[in-house]
């Protein structure tokens, strides 16, 4: 059986307020304020391990603000078993933690960076601190741990901006650049936003969307290898191009195709960006299949808050399962195709 990946929310607020994103970052709706107790992300954890998925990454919200956040991969690391923990932030407390989080045994360092120009930054994320960004990073290879950047491309936006952006990702000894398009159908979702973009630029989030294949080009024209992959046997088909310095850019396009299942049968956003990409684990503890629908959440506080060991086992297992029936919807599906695949 095909299984997700596994991202856990640790917390709520990233503090920033980056126009392509959602107050709640990855999760549907989730207060403001709202942390991931330890215990009970460890035990979700444990869980998830005893289905066969030894790789989990933490996300939010932003982890760097998570206090307990190396004690945490320590103990997904030591205590779960976990062989592959990876941390996502775009906050610079990354780069403050960054040794004692690779003490503990974080496996990945993947931090956004969007543009090299300070003031561009800021008007994105709503925060001026480019440089400390910029510092964090490197901060992050010193370590030793891989780091990769993720970019997201927007047309009229940053696109200039790619190639530069990833020569300085080479010289800074970053291990993997990912080119991410935008979620354009983000605003339908359970959590509705207004960013700044479109106050200052006159601009919906779908006009931002660049294909992966318009930036590529110049790209393939360098690169010393490229394969096809699939994060976590449900992503999105990747492009991974191997440049001759060896960091590797991988692009991101949902255009590829996308994998759908049970959950999605019925659902008037399908076909949608996400899909059925990834299982989650929400700030306020509930198991998540997709990124817009709120409805389908599965609460996991009572079970926690009892210590309801075989309980939580359960729903876990019950969870994966919705992944069992998985199937691959290319991008380039005709109507016809895409009638009979969610009937």
């Amino acid at each position: 059986m095909r299984k997700p990946q596994v991202r856990v929310t640790v917390n709520s607020r990233c503090k920033r307020s980056c126009y392509y994103c959602r107050p709640s970052g990855e999760a549907v709706a989730t207060e403001s304020g709202t942390d991931l107790v330890p215990d009970q992300l460890v035990a979700v954890a444990a869980a998830v391990r005893a289905q066969g998925v030894d790789s989990i990454k933490l996300t939010g919200g932003d982890p760097a603000l998570y206090e307990p956040l190396v004690e945490v991969v320590h103990r997904l690391r030591h205590d779960v078993g976990m062989s592959e923990v990876e941390v996502i932030s775009r906050h610079p407390r990354i780069g403050d933690l960054a040794p004692a989080l690779a003490e503990a045994g974080v496996t990945l360092f993947n931090v956004s960076l969007d543009t090299l120009d300070a003031g561009l930054h800021h008007e994105i994320c709503g925060v001026n601190d480019h440089a400390e960004v910029l510092a964090a990073i490197k901060a992050c290879v010193a370590t030793g741990v891989p780091v990769k950047v993720n970019v997201v491309a927007m047309a009229g936006i940053n696109t200039p901006e790619i190639e530069p952006l990833i020569a300085w990702c080479e010289d800074a000894g970053v291990d993997s650049v990912k080119l991410l398009d935008i979620i354009k159908d983000l605003g339908e979702g359970s959590e509705s936003f207004a960013r700044r973009l479109e106050i200052k630029r006159k601009r919906q989030l779908p006009d931002l969307y660049v294909s992966m294949e318009d930036l590529a080009g110049d790209l393939r024209g360098r690169a010393i290898d490229e394969q096809t992959v699939q994060q976590g046997g449900l992503g999105h088909p990747m492009t991974v191009l191997t440049m001759p310095s060896g960091t590797k850019v991988v692009l991101k396009d949902s255009t590829a195709g996308a994998w759908y299942g049970s959950v999605c049968r019925g659902c008037p956003l399908f076909p949608c960006h996400d899909a059925l990409m990834a299982l989650r684990l929400t700030a306020d503890a509930r198991l998540q299949f997709c990124l817009l629908r709120e409805d389908v959440t599965v609460e996991l506080a009572p079970l926690l808050e009892k210590g309801d060991q075989d309980g939580l086992a359960a729903q876990v297992e019950a969870a994966f399962e919705m992944y069992a029936d998985a199937y691959f919807r290319p991008g380039d599906a005709t109507p016809q195709e895409l009638l009979e695949a969610h009937r």
